[in-house]
C-alpha cells in the first residue's frame, strides 16, 4: 500500500487543515496516510481530530508560521529526518512555509511532491519585501514539485501570470464538502443562545479564524453603519478565534456595539449552526476557496461576500449572492441592508446557492480528482 505524508504548517483547524483531514480521512483505506504539522502554541485541534479518526500524525516542533531563521533551519532538519524515517511515496504539502521547506527537504529522500495552494501568501497584506520573498521562494521551489494543485482557477491564473510554474504542472481542484447534518433554524438559535445573548433583529453571521486577512474589522464598521447610523435592528456574530480578537473587541467597544456584535469564540461543528443565520457575510481581503462559504451555500443562506480570490467562482453576483469590493465597509453595509429589507431576495439567493453546492463542491468530486493526481 502506497504511503502519503501530508504536511501542514499550523495545527489549528482552519480551511487548509480541514482540506488535509478530509483527504487523509477519505483515503485512509486506499493508502497508508499520516499528517505532519507544526506546533502552534497549545492549539493542537487538528491533532485531536486526527487522533479521534485513527489517523497517524507527527509534530514538527520547530515549524512555525512566521519566518524565524533558527526555527526554520531546525524545522528543515526535522522534516528531512521524518521523510527519511517514514519513507512516503508521496508528500503532499499545504501552506507556503511548509511548501518551501518540504520541497527542498524532498531532495534528500526523493518522494513524489505535490503542493496545494490555499491562496498565494504573497497576496496577503504583508510588507513589500516579504511579498517578494514569498513570490521568489514559490518560483524557486516550484521546480522541485511534481504537481501544484490550486483550489481556485484564480490561483492557477495567478501562478501563470507570475510565471511560478508551467501550465502542465498546475491544475485546479476546487474544495468540496460532505453533506452536513444541519440543525433546524430553531434548534441552531437555541444552541447559540446557550453561549451568548442575541439582542434582536436578523442574525447576521460569519465563521472564521480571527486573522487580519479575514477583514472582520470591516464587518464591524459595516455593523456600525447599519445599527448606529441607519438605526437597523440586527445582531452580528462571528464564530471563531484568533490573534486579532483583542483588536476586534476594542473596535466593537469603540462603536458601542457590545450588545449587537458577538465574538462567540470557537464552537465545534459550527457549520451545523448555520441555519440560525439569516444572512452570511464574508469580509475577507484575501482568500483561496473558503470552506465557510461552501457550508453557507449548503445551508441555503443568502451570502454577501468580498470579491477576492476564488470567491467569484462560487458566488455569481445577484444570482447566487452579492459581491462587494474588499476593505469597503460602506459597500458591505449597503448589500447587507438590501438583504435585510428584501426577504424575497434572501430566499431566491439562498435556494440558488444550495443547487450549486450539489453539482460543483462535493467532497467526493474533490477526492476523486486528487486521487487521479496521486495515480
Amino acid at each position: 500500500m502506497k504511503k502519503i505524508l501530508y504536511f501542514i504548517t499550523q495545527a489549528e483547524f482552519g480551511g487548509a487543515q480541514r482540506y488535509v483531514f478530509d483527504l487523509a480521512n477519505s483515503l485512509k483505506t486506499d493508502y497508508q496516510v499520516a499528517v505532519a504539522m507544526g506546533e502552534q502554541e497549545n492549539n493542537l485541534r487538528l491533532a485531536k481530530i486526527l487522533q479521534e479518526n485513527n489517523i497517524k500524525y507527527f509534530i514538527i516542533t520547530r515549524l512555525k508560521r512566521n519566518i524565524s531563521p533558527i526555527n526554520d533551519l531546525l524545522a528543515f532538519f526535522e522534516i528531512i529526518k521524518l521523510i527519511k524515517n517514514y519513507r512516503p511515496d508521496i508528500i503532499h504539502l499545504n501552506s507556503s512555509k511548509i511548501s518551501i521547506l518540504g520541497s527542498i527537504a524532498s531532495l534528500f529522500a526523493k518522494p513524489k511532491t505535490i503542493y496545494t495552494v490555499h491562496g498565494w501568501v504573497f497576496n496577503e497584506p504583508l510588507p513589500v519585501w516579504l511579498k517578494y520573498f514569498y513570490l521568489y521562494a514559490e518560483k524557486f521551489t516550484a521546480g522541485l514539485k511534481d504537481k501544484i494543485i490550486c483550489v481556485s482557477e484564480y490561483d492557477r491564473q495567478t501562478a501563470l501570470k507570475n510565471k511560478i510554474a508551467p501550465t502542465n504542472k498546475l491544475t485546479t481542484i476546487r474544495n468540496g464538502i460532505a453533506p452536513i447534518n444541519f440543525y433546524s433554524k430553531e434548534e441552531a438559535r437555541k444552541k447559540i443562545l446557550l453561549t451568548t445573548f442575541i439582542k434582536g433583529g436578523l442574525l447576521i453571521g460569519s465563521i472564521g479564524n480571527l486573522y487580519k486577512t479575514k477583514g472582520f474589522k470591516y464587518l464591524i464598521k459595516a455593523a456600525n453603519i447599519l445599527i448606529n447610523i441607519n438605526k437597523i435592528l440586527a445582531t452580528f456574530i462571528i464564530i471563531g478565534d484568533g490573534s486579532e480578537r483583542k483588536n476586534l473587541e476594542n473596535l466593537i467597544k469603540k462603536y458601542n456595539l457590545t450588545d449587537n456584535f458577538i465574538l462567540a469564540g470557537q464552537i465545534n461543528q459550527a457549520a451545523e449552526l448555520l441555519p440560525a443565520f439569516a444572512i452570511y457575510v464574508c469580509s475577507s481581503i484575501k482568500e483561496g476557496l473558503p470552506y465557510s462559504i461552501i457550508e453557507a451555500m449548503a445551508a441555503g443562506l443568502p451570502i454577501v461576500s468580498t470579491n477576492v480570490g476564488g470567491i467569484p467562482e462560487m458566488i455569481e453576483h445577484k444570482k447566487t449572492g452579492l459581491l462587494v469590493k474588499p476593505a469597503e465597509a460602506r459597500e458591505l453595509a449597503e448589500k447587507i441592508k438590501l438583504l435585510i429589507e428584501n426577504k424575497a431576495l434572501r430566499q431566491k439567493l439562498g435556494t440558488s446557492t444550495q443547487e450549486k453546492v450539489k453539482t460543483e463542491f462535493s467532497l467526493e468530486k474533490m477526492v476523486e480528482a486528487t486521487k487521479k493526481i496521486y495515480l
